[in-house]
């Protein structure tokens, strides 16, 4: 089982600058959005660690 540190590091950017969105402007949409879409990410990334050929959220439902 090999571990999707690229996804799990897209993740973490994406969760971050949403913070930072909120910290420096105070967007309350800008933290949503990136906690949100960095759960996914990681939820991503996490299916990819465990099945390699599992893609599926990554590419937002979409297989070959």
């Amino acid at each position: 089982m090999s571990i999707d540190w690229l996804g799990f590091g897209y993740a973490a950017a994406i969760a971050f600058g949403g913070f930072m969105g909120y910290k420096r402007k105070g967007s309350v949409m800008s933290l949503v959005a990136g906690l949100v879409f960095g759960a996914l990410s990681a939820y991503g990334a996490l299916k990819i660690s465990m099945d390699v050929r599992d893609t599926s959220i990554s590419f937002l439902g979409w297989s070959e």
